[in-house]
């Protein structure tokens, strides 16, 4: 969740991991070293448009400035490194049936797609 002095840490981190002074990124932003130095202690926060320039100055996502993690949707599950790494040591047969398994969860254009990736690697193989 947001918080004014989680942006103002971020911020002061950012600067600092790139050697940038209040007074240069003042500059970039076209304002006063006062203002910058508000949003650095968290006395006030930048509104939108000028949020958004920080974040380009910084070349950091607004995620990143703001200190807002992604939705957990956008991070892949823990197990699907555990399924790949093992779908990769299976044995042919064993892919197989691996896919005849999940055949029942996948979309009509899902098999279209395994499909044309098992007849690519079947034409590789010959």
């Amino acid at each position: 969740m947001y918080s004014r002095e989680t942006f103002a840490q971020r911020l002061k981190d950012l600067l600092d991991k790139r050697g940038m002074t209040q007074r240069a990124l003042a500059e970039k932003l076209n304002t006063t070293e006062v203002s910058v130095s508000r949003y650095v202690s968290g006395n006030r926060t930048p509104n939108i448009e000028t949020t958004v320039e920080i974040a380009d100055i910084l070349n950091v996502s607004l995620n990143d400035l703001v200190g807002i993690d992604p939705p957990a949707k956008e991070r892949p599950a823990p197990d699907i490194g555990v399924l790949v790494s093992c779908y990769t040591k299976a044995s042919e047969a064993d892919r197989k049936v691996i896919w005849s398994l999940l055949d029942r969860y996948m979309t009509p254009e899902q098999r279209i797609l395994v499909q044309s990736i098992q007849g690519e690697e079947k034409a590789t193989a010959v």
